[in-house]
């Protein structure tokens, strides 16, 4: 056996002596057994790749806490990234069952608006279903309007309106009845 080799042996055994209380140190800063032994064992790892970096002399415990420190930050920052993505599905799903709902619900909502829209347009008199017809599905202006149904702009003006709140207003009794 070589110094290097003699050396490698002293410093594994050394920092094997020190696993409990790497153990107890990744623990405390992880919160969790399973992820503190996974952090001390990279951070064994580290020891077997670098062990001709370590000082003899120095303290054996306070350079694999350095390295374990380094492990428990990688460690965290997976799980940061993990859960991060984890959460952004989450907030992904909720986001999209929340947007189907509020499309269902708009589409109920509208469907309801419709119906009670045409039971109130049943209820306008003959001539109020002429004017808003002409208005709103054949998109006539105020003039075109008066002179197909023979009245003047003035009057045309005023039916829209009062035919318009008219039928505003049953539609909107119509759906608080509905609820």
């Amino acid at each position: 056996m070589d110094g290097s080799d003699d050396k490698r042996d002293r410093v594994l055994k050394a920092a094997l002596d020190c696993r409990t209380q790497l153990i107890a140190y990744a623990r405390s800063l992880l919160g969790n057994y399973a992820a503190a032994d996974d952090a001390v064992q990279e951070a064994m790892l580290v020891v077997v790749k670098k062990y001709d970096q370590f000082q003899e002399g120095t303290s054996m415990l306070a350079w694999c806490r350095s390295i374990v420190r380094i492990e428990v930050l990688r460690a965290k920052q997976r799980h940061q990234r993990e859960r991060s993505l984890a959460e952004r599905l989450l907030d992904d799903a909720v986001d999209a069952a929340f947007d189907e709902f509020q499309t269902a619900r708009r589409h109920d909502d509208a469907e309801s608006w419709r119906e009670a829209l045409r039971g109130c347009l049943e209820k306008v008199p003959e001539r109020g279903q002429g004017v808003l017809q002409a208005r709103f599905a054949d998109e006539l202006s105020y003039p075109q309007i008066g002179e197909r149904l023979g009245m003047t702009i003035e009057a045309v003006r005023k039916a829209l309106f009062r035919f318009k709140r008219q039928v505003r207003s049953c539609v909107e009794t119509s759906l608080r009845a509905a609820q």
